[in-house]
């Protein structure tokens, strides 16, 4: 299993740089498995490395039963049909502009090294910033960076939605995410998850720590949360605490989160990614930038319960 260096390391060679950059297919999905690496959402996500800007999955689904008792020498009375649709994903421009002086560069103790090092930071920022995106992005926020796409907040609002009122993570809230669930989605109990704030999941962790036995020893020594009805609750850095109420709740410092299975969170990637690298002679820089695109969407909508106005202990 390569780490994230390695992947690095392998997905960028500044040498190529000058002849095009426009990574390979085996660079760019190294580049894709790298930023992958970097979040928690994207990773469980279905990762559709996408041909072009725009792609439709096709879904097949039932919408009940099919089955029947079977008569000797009787046709069935009616035959089922599969319903048919599409998930469209709609890929937006995402570009990574830095420099690096020439006087850096020549001044640095790791020589050439220093370039590829920096390369490598900023490809690393990248993978969190893809995820942040994903996670928060509303084509109406104030955040110009936030606004090229609706992301799994957004998106989620067309599911079921449970209201904290400003409580905090704990068995009651999990439990009415869970109820909130449709029961078809939890047939495949084992890919659920419940996606929150590290803040969020202290709060649910530390309900544990004040009982008086294993579980409550292993809280306070553990740094996993502890599932809810076998539910793994995952922490995922790029959910933000310092929101505002909605829907109509007064308060601040608020934060959200999901319950879905991980295969419901579809997330698309252009496989032409590039790292293009110029010169700048008259300000004495180097210029880069890393380019791709990505979409985001549900598979399922009905599939996912989003949280609000979820509080977080002070």
């Amino acid at each position: 299993m390569l780490g994230q260096e390695e992947m690095l390391q392998k997905a960028i060679d500044t040498t190529d740089l000058a002849d095009g950059g426009l990574l390979s297919t085996g660079q760019a999905d190294r580049f894709i498995d790298m930023s992958l690496d970097q979040s928690v959402m994207l990773k469980d996500a279905r990762v559709v490395r996408m041909r072009s800007a725009v792609m439709e999955l096709d879904k097949i689904a039932t919408s009940g039963r099919v089955s029947q008792l079977r008569s000797e020498g009787v046709a069935p009375e009616s035959l089922s049909e599969p319903a048919f649709s599409k998930v469209t994903l709609t890929a937006v421009d995402i570009i990574t502009p830095f420099e690096l002086t020439m006087e850096a560069l020549e001044d640095s103790i790791e020589r050439g090294d220093l370039e590829e090092t920096v390369i490598r930071v900023m490809a690393r920022q990248t993978g969190t910033d893809l995820e942040e995106l994903a996670v928060q992005g509303d084509t109406g926020s104030a955040d110009t960076f936030l606004q090229g796409l609706d992301g799994w907040r957004v998106l989620s609002e067309d599911g079921h939605t449970v209201d904290f009122l400003g409580a905090t993570l704990d068995k009651d809230g999990l439990a009415g995410m869970y109820k909130a669930l449709p029961n078809r989605y939890k047939r495949n109990h084992g890919a659920l998850r419940f996606y929150y704030a590290p803040e969020a999941v202290q709060d649910w962790h530390d309900t544990f720590t004040d009982r008086a036995s294993a579980l409550g020893d292993e809280a306070l020594t553990s740094a996993v949360a502890p599932p809810y009805m076998g539910v793994p609750v995952a922490s995922v850095p790029n959910i933000p605490t310092d929101l505002e109420g909605v829907g109509g709740y007064s308060g601040s410092d608020l934060t959200y989160g999901f319950l879905t299975p991980r295969e419901n969170l579809v997330f698309g990637i252009h496989r032409d990614i590039r790292i293009d690298k110029d010169r700048d002679i008259l300000r004495g820089v180097n210029i880069y930038t890393i380019t791709t695109r990505i979409a985001v969407e549900f598979e399922e909508d009905d599939a996912v319960v989003l949280a609000v106005n979820v509080g977080t202990a002070s």
